[in-house]
C-alpha cells in the first residue's frame, strides 16, 4: 500500500513538471478594450482614451511579450517585456522616449486572493482569479480579475521573474494568457476581452527594442 501511494504521487508530482515545461503559447491574442469612467475629473478624457479600444498581445517561445495599442491618439503605443533583461519597455505616442523598468519591481502588494468559476468567453469555459490589492506608498486598493480556461498553454516558468503586476503569481496559477482582463481603481474600470486567439510563429522582429530612442528609466 506504502509502495501503491509512493507511485502515485511520483506520478502525480512527474505530471505537474510535464505541463510546466510543455511548449509555450506562441501567437497573437486581440483584445477589445474598454474603459470606463467610475469618477469624472479633469483627466477622465485621457483615462478614456489612454489604452485605446483594442490591443494585440504577441507572445514568443522565448517569453518576450508585446503589447500593441490600438485606436488612441494619446498614451499608450506599446508595451515591449524583453524575458532575457527581465525588463519592460513603454512607448507612449507622441514621446520620442522609451520608458522602462524591471519586471521584478512592483509597488503594490496583495490584500485578498479568490479564484472562483466563470463565464464563457471564445466559447471556452473559464475561471477567474480575483485579487485585490494596495500600493504601498498612497494605500490606493484596486482590484485585478483574471480569466481564462487553461487554453493556449504557457510555460509559466517563462515568466517567473515578473512580479510586476502580479504575472508570476497570475501565470502559475492560470497556465494560459488571460480571455479577459478586468483592473479596477477607485476612478475608473479597464476591462481588455478576447476576440480573437492565433497561434503562429511571430517573427522576432516584433520583440527588439528600439535603440534609435532615449532611453529613460521609470
Amino acid at each position: 500500500m506504502k509502495l501503491y501511494i509512493f507511485i502515485l504521487l511520483f506520478l502525480s508530482l512527474f505530471g505537474k513538471d510535464t505541463q510546466a515545461n510543455k511548449k509555450t503559447f506562441e501567437g497573437v491574442i486581440t483584445y477589445k478594450v474598454k474603459t470606463e469612467i467610475l469618477k469624472p475629473d479633469k483627466y477622465s478624457e485621457y483615462l478614456k482614451e489612454k489604452y485605446g479600444t483594442s490591443m494585440k498581445f504577441y507572445w514568443n517561445d522565448k517569453g518576450d511579450l508585446l503589447r500593441q495599442t490600438f485606436g488612441n491618439e494619446n498614451g499608450l503605443d506599446y508595451s515591449l517585456y524583453i524575458n532575457s533583461e527581465n525588463i519592460f519597455y513603454n512607448k507612449y505616442k507622441g514621446i520620442d522616449t522609451l520608458y522602462y523598468y524591471k519586471g521584478s519591481e512592483n509597488d503594490d502588494e496583495i490584500i485578498e486572493i479568490k479564484e472562483t468559476k466563470a463565464e464563457l468567453i471564445l466559447n471556452q469555459k473559464c475561471k477567474r482569479i480575483k485579487i485585490k490589492a494596495k500600493n504601498k506608498k498612497f494605500a490606493d486598493e484596486y482590484t485585478m480579475e483574471y480569466y481564462y480556461s487553461g487554453k493556449p498553454h504557457i510555460n509559466y516558468k517563462l515568466y517567473k521573474n515578473i512580479n510586476d503586476g502580479f504575472a508570476n503569481i497570475l501565470y502559475k496559477k492560470a497556465k494560459s494568457p488571460f480571455l479577459k482582463f478586468k483592473l479596477t481603481f477607485d476612478k475608473f474600470c479597464m476591462t481588455y476581452t478576447a476576440e480573437k486567439i492565433e497561434q503562429k510563429k511571430i517573427d522576432d522582429v516584433f520583440f527588439v527594442v528600439d535603440n534609435s530612442l532615449p532611453k529613460k528609466e521609470y
